[in-house]
């Protein structure tokens, strides 16, 4: 790539950066009619944070450094673009700041938008930028999430009490008083106040291999060469001495004074459940048991996530690497390398959305690439179907799961399907198209998915009226409003006081915008991420699609919350909350919610012409 002094024209420039190299030649003459040079001095801000950005940059020469509130999220070198997830998004996530002096080669957004509209090289392409940032970010929240648990000081940890006893303190003793005091050790006190550390391993390891008595003394087996750390130390420090001296116990002190000892066992409560560890225990387990040991800590991460204030979008986005890398384990454990090799596994639902939280049922199905084998196929799809409900996952009502075996089909039947769930009208087959225009794949040929949704455009495009009887179904539950703004809530046990807030208020704004994206052929799944698409198409204006947003994320915090406060028995949660148990600013905001929702349903109804829809 040429040096950005040698660059005498821009626009012959970006011909030959990927991926605008991929443009046409009507398609480079556009971009090159628009194209601005920029500089910058090292420090200056390039595009600040929550900003809608006006145009797409190409470094030419220097780096940018990409920053979120906490710290460096990327860079940016000569021939790489920024920031085309703000585009797609409205507005920016992050700071862009020349980390020296850059010059920068520019496009205006509307020409970026144009351009991948009609050019599907760079579409493509784009799509797969969008899913590696993703992938980047989770990566790097993942990293921090367990850096900032481990930089907690030891003092301010669960430490357990010093237990001291004396040197003339006999084995059984000291395990009785181990088992009394609920500790795997005893601190041992020498007559000349040397102080050492007897552990239930040393019971096993010594006096038993040994012979010993059960009357021995323990102050000549006891160690004494203490791992002590001070109770200003973080845990991470505690970490590695446990790593690298192959201990579980360290003595912590304050100045001379023993204050107390911090087990192994301590050290994997704070981060036995962060997203970090589940993460590799995931991706180190070789059984469906230790998959779903694994699994088995994500409702405590969530629960501990909320706790903290994290809005449920960004939970569900670390639930949902965790959930994918479950699935794709598990793909690979029960079902044969030969028959993974030509089918693709896809979530669909909440799932594929990328908005799961607390389990509820299964939506997933498998596309191969020719007729498969069911003499070789069904029995290892079985298997993972039953291994997922062991996990927690609950199995479908619907049976939309791998199991069965009219979600297990090749791509051409698939393709038919399709055709017949647009045009047939039925809700059963609309239903089956929502679930699987949200499809995202899991594990194997990804090409086998994305072949059936550009398939899916393409029938839209030739016949778009079809999409008005998709969206007929938001308005197929009653908003729960009633006079003056009162909220309808169920009369009858087991619900009385309560109302549905998925049914009420949340499917209405996601089969809603599902049913505009489809219209515009988004390929974006997850609900926020498509009103931001069609806001930056002008689908919505920026405020109502900020209200939008809003709404959305309080009316899944109020479920999540209510969910999390019922006992949890391994079924479908349910998504009944109660208004009266809400404080007064809360109930207005639901309010408010529920205001917005009635609003999108009548734009719809509108839009979509739905009254002249039988």
């Amino acid at each position: 790539m040429p040096a950005v002094s040698a660059i005498t024209d821009p626009g012959d420039w970006l011909r030959t950066v990927v991926p605008f190299d991929r443009l046409n030649a009507a398609e480079q003459a556009e971009a090159a009619g628009v194209v601005q040079t920029a500089h910058y001095g090292a420090g200056e801000t390039v595009l600040p944070r929550w900003r809608v950005p006006g145009r797409l940059f190409v470094v030419a020469d220097g780096l940018i450094e990409e920053h979120d509130a906490i710290g460096i999220v990327d860079r940016f070198g000569p021939g790489q673009a920024f920031d085309y997830r703000a585009i797609v998004q409205g507005r920016t996530e992050s700071t862009f700041i020349a980390r020296q002096t850059t010059t920068c080669v520019t496009l205006p957004t509307a020409v970026v938008q144009a351009l991948i509209r009609g050019n599907t090289a760079l579409q493509s392409f784009w799509d797969e930028e969008l899913i590696r940032k993703a992938d980047a970010l989770i990566a790097l929240q993942q990293q921090r999430e367990a850096g900032s648990l481990l930089l907690i000081r030891l003092g301010d940890a669960s430490l357990h009490p010093p237990l001291f006893v004396g040197a003339a303190t006999t084995l059984q003793s000291a395990v009785e008083q181990m088992k009394q005091h609920g500790t795997s050790y005893v601190l041992v006190r020498r007559d000349d106040g040397k102080v050492g550390i007897f552990t239930g391993r040393d019971v096993r390891e010594k006096s038993v291999l040994m012979g010993l008595d059960s009357s021995t003394p323990i102050a000549g087996i006891a160690s004494y060469d203490l791992a002590s750390l001070d109770r200003e130390d973080f845990l991470f420090n505690a970490l590695v001495m446990m790593t690298e001296r192959a201990i579980r116990h360290v003595v912590v002190t304050d100045g001379r004074d023993i204050v107390g000892v911090f087990e192994q066992a301590d050290l994997l409560r704070y981060v036995g459940d962060s997203s970090f560890a589940i993460a590799n225990r995931v991706e180190r387990a070789s059984t469906v048991a230790e998959l779903e040991q694994a699994g088995r800590a994500i409702p405590r991460l969530i629960a501990a996530l909320h706790g903290r204030g994290v809005k449920p979008r960004y939970i569900a986005r670390v639930v949902t690497d965790l959930n994918r890398r479950i699935f794709r384990r598990l793909f690979e454990q029960v079902v044969p390398a030969d028959i993974r090799a030509e089918a693709c596994l896809m979530v669909m639902g909440s799932e594929g959305r990328a908005e799961q939280l607390l389990p509820t049922d299964q939506d997933n199905a498998v596309i191969f690439g020719s007729p498969p084998d069911r003499a070789r196929t069904d029995a290892p799809l079985q298997a993972f179907s039953q291994a997922l409900c062991k996990m927690g996952y609950p199995p479908c009502p619907g049976n939309v799961m791998v199991s069965n075996p009219a979600w297990a089909r090749e791509q051409a039947a698939y393709r038919r399907d399709l055709a017949h769930w647009l045009f047939d009208g039925k809700p059963e087959g609309l239903l089956n198209l929502a679930i699987f225009y949200d499809a995202a794949a899991v594990a194997g040929d990804e090409k086998l998915l994305k072949g059936l949704k550009e398939d899916l455009f393409d029938l839209l495009q030739r016949e778009g009226t079809h999409v008005g009887y998709f969206a007929k179904a938001t308005l197929q539950f009653p908003l729960p409003l009633g006079f003056l703004g009162r909220f309808v809530v169920e009369k009858a046990p087991p619900h009385a006081g309560q109302l549905d807030i998925k049914k009420g208020g949340l499917f209405p704004i996601v089969h809603g915008v599902r049913s505009l994206a489809l219209e515009h052929a988004i390929r974006e799944t997850n609900t926020i991420s498509r009103i931001q698409t069609l806001a930056s198409e002008g689908s919505f204006t920026d405020s109502f699609a900020a209200d939008l947003i809003e709404a959305f994320d309080f009316m899944s915090m109020l479920r999540l919350r209510a969910q999390l406060e019922r006992p949890q028995t391994g079924t479908a949660t349910d998504n009944y909350i109660a208004p009266a148990s809400l404080s007064k600013l809360e109930r207005g905001l639901l309010l408010a919610s529920f205001k917005v929702v009635d609003e999108l349903r009548k734009s719809l109804r509108y839009h979509f012409k739905m009254e002249l829809i039988t």
